[in-house]
């Protein structure tokens, strides 16, 4: 599988349950959220003022109040992959980040981030294509990681 073709497989709404460990003690947080992701063209302006050597962007957005037992929050990411490999992510909490990404064996893809405090590797990967899977380990002082199982809301059938 090309990296294109694994990218348009991103798009739809999910709904996501992520299980987070806070390797440094016995926390351990379980969150679920709705998930709406786009696929933004290399000519989309966003995406063409971060990286005029982009392939695609991905712009996530994130809605936890499907989850009773945490407040409501609701924010979005963007991603840009470059054509060379490089990776451009910004959180609303953050500038961009530059980084880089891979397609391991056509089916996994991996992101990697670094800023001088912390390195982010994501894995990401979809034993169907209604079903993704990812894991994120955050190596910083205390270190964390993440797994997210997410199904893709299918839209209802027409009569």
């Amino acid at each position: 599988m090309e990296i294109i073709n694994f990218l348009e497989l991103y798009s739809g709404q999910w709904f996501s349950q992520r299980t987070h460990y806070n390797m440094a003690g016995s926390e351990v947080e379980n969150a679920k959220a709705d998930l709406t992701i786009e696929l933004l063209l290399p000519e989309n302006p966003l995406i063409a003022e971060i990286c005029q050597d982009s392939l695609l962007g991905v712009k996530t957005s994130w809605d936890t109040s499907v989850d009773w037992a945490v407040s409501k929050q609701i924010g979005s990411s963007l991603l840009v992959f470059a054509k060379d490999g490089r990776l451009f992510a910004q959180t609303q909490k953050s500038s961009f980040l530059e980084g880089s990404y891979r397609l391991e064996n056509q089916e996994t893809l991996i992101l990697t981030v670094k800023n001088e405090n912390q390195e982010i590797e994501e894995r990401i990967w979809f034993p169907n294509s209604n079903f993704r899977l990812r894991t994120s380990v955050v190596k910083q002082v205390l270190p964390q990681s993440s797994f997210y199982s997410e199904i893709r809301k299918l839209p209802p059938k027409q009569s």
